[in-house]
């Protein structure tokens, strides 16, 4: 199998782990990383790296058959995901609002920069 870039999210649910987990695997095998386009960290799985459910069985735990990811991975996923996109909207946000005061603060400038000096209007100062 070639070099392959995933996701943490799509590492995760591919192998039936939870995302902190692809993440910890990625980590600790040294797996080139790369931010994408859309915000997403990938990594790059080396040739020969299976992306199958992880073979090692759990600590005495059986649930019972598997036929995919189970639901709860699939959330945790798609949670992992949802984070993602609110920091990012968060940003964006953040953003709108310093530009809404920088356009509040310049109208309030040429609004006091407009206004007529008493003495403009009388022709005396006091």
């Amino acid at each position: 199998m070639p070099s392959t870039w995933m996701t943490y999210e799509e590492l995760a649910v591919a192998r039936g782990i939870a995302v902190k987990s692809a993440k910890t695997l990625a980590r600790r095998h040294h797996w080139a990383r790369q931010i994408g386009n859309d915000g997403k960290v990938r990594v790059l799985l080396p040739e020969g790296v299976t992306v199958g459910p992880s073979e090692a069985p759990s600590e005495g735990l059986t649930v019972g058959p598997s036929e995919g990811p189970s639901p709860i991975h699939e959330l945790q996923a798609r949670v992992a995901v949802l984070e993602v996109e609110l920091a990012g909207e968060r940003r964006r946000a953040d953003t709108a609002e310093a530009d809404r005061d920088a356009w509040r603060d310049q109208a309030k400038q040429l609004a006091q920069a407009q206004k007529p000096k008493r003495w403009a209007l009388f022709g005396t100062r006091r």
